[in-house]
This record gives C-alpha cells, structure tokens and sequence, in this order.
C-alpha cells in the first residue's frame, strides 16, 4: 500500500495531470518556432488553485497575471536562440531515444527550457529530482491510438519512457472522457502490479505522466517540451510536491542516500 507521502503525490498529481490536460490542448493549437508565445512548464504542473489565478498587488487593484494567462496573451516568448531538438540521441530502443545530457545542469537546462521562467523553475526543482533527461519518442500515445482507429483493435497498454534508458509499460484501467486518437486521459498500473499507479494525459504528439511504484522503486514524472519530446524526471518521493509539514515522513528508496 502506499504510505502516506505517495498518497499526497498521487493526490497532488492526478490534479496537476488534470490541468495539464488543458494545458496541453491549448499547446497543440499555438504555432511552433522560435519567438512563438509557450506556457512555460511551471504553469503546466502546479495545482490549478496556484497556476490559473491571477495575484492582487498591494496598494493597487490591479492583478498580476498567472503564467497560463501570460502564455494565452502571449507575453512569453522563447529564447532567440531556441531549438526544438537541442541534445544528440544517446542510446535508442524500437520506440524511444535517449539523450545522455544530465538535465540538472544549468547549461543542459537552458537548451532545455523555452523561456527564463521554464529555466527558473527547473533549477528551483532540483533539489526534488534525482535525474532529469530529454527523451525523444518515436511512437507517441496519438499515434499508437491513430493505429488503433484504422484496425479497430483496443488499447490496453502503452510503453512510457522511464530514465536512461527504461521502458515502462502502462495497463491502461480507466480512461476520462469521450477520449480519441488525438487526446485522452488515462489511469491504471504497470503491468504485473496492480500497487502501482500511473496517470497519463496527451493531445497529439504531447504526453504528461505519472509512474509512482514503491515496489519497484520508480518515482517518475514525463512532462512534455516539443511534440514527441518528454522531459523525463526521477523524482525524490519524499519532496517531491509535499510541503514542510510532512518532511519527517521519508520513503526510503534505493536512491534516497545518493
């Protein structure tokens, strides 16, 4: 079962999948290139209580805009020198290729992020990851379901990159939604452990999930960047999304002392 700190990150993530969901949709509307407005990845992973409110300024009554609304008005714009594809392929499987780059470097993170506020906010989580890594994905979720339209045969399960060179793979259980093969979210487990629990959400070629097995101590966390790109995380379950009250309730894990 999952102890008390997992239970929080589950919580934490399936809303934060939730409005990734959104997020994503109104990504696969906006143009790609450089200069081009993008909703930097702080306004696609916080609880939708923080990321879609505006904040009042003091001594004024006028708001700040959230990230989300500095993204739809398209205040946020990508670095000059942005590329869509920044790092080489390391090692590659039939569905995925993995880049080598450790993502926790701040010169690794700049060809990462779109934009100062995407940069900022990938050097703040440090502190809550083990490992960070751009994977490219040669068979998105969109495509395995565009597939699946044209020979009428169900998806159960789906492969999802894990860290150098993992591959996980998700028994779909339940899915949210009228769903089709360009969007969906789905629920369920890895195969063969049903304590486990994985969370997904794509529209076209961008995916956001969640793995989360203390059995098999993986703790990870995919978010998307370009279409068939995901920022791949190893996350420390004892930080990861949990505030200071619960800091004396570790998970102990193989990587918790590395």
């Amino acid at each position: 079962m999952f102890s008390k700190p997992l239970i929080k990150i589950c919580c934490w993530l399936v809303l934060a999948l939730a409005l990734m969901s959104g997020v994503l949709l109104l990504l696969s509307h906006r143009q790609n290139g450089g200069g081009q407005a993008v909703v930097p990845v702080a306004a696609r992973i916080l609880p939708a209580t923080n990321a879609a409110s505006a904040r009042p300024v003091a001594g004024s009554n006028s708001t700040v805009p959230s990230a989300l609304e500095l993204a739809r008005r398209g205040a946020l714009l990508n670095y000059p020198d942005f590329q869509t594809r920044p790092l080489p392929v390391g090692y590659e499987s039939a569905k995925t290729q993995w880049t080598l780059a450790d993502g926790k470097d701040t010169n690794i993170i700049k060809q990462l992020a779109h934009n100062p506020l995407e940069y900022d906010r990938m050097v703040e989580e440090n502190a809550r990851i083990f490992r960070r890594q751009l994977v490219y994905v040669k068979e998105t979720p969109a495509a395995v379901f565009e597939q699946a339209k044209l020979t009428g045969a169900p998806v159960r399960q789906l492969t999802l990159p894990g860290v150098d060179g993992q591959e996980l793979q998700f028994d779909i259980v339940k899915s949210e939604g009228n769903g089709s093969s360009r969007q969906g979210m789905f629920s369920g487990h890895l195969a063969g452990n049903v304590d486990s629990l994985v969370t997904l959400a794509f529209v076209d070629g961008r995916v956001a999930y969640t793995v989360l097995s203390p059995k098999d101590n993986v703790f990870v966390v995919g978010e998307p960047r370009e279409d068939g790109q995901v920022i791949v995380k190893a996350i420390d379950p004892n930080t990861y999304g949990l505030g200071p009250e619960d800091a004396a309730d570790h998970v102990v894990t193989a990587l918790t002392n590395k």
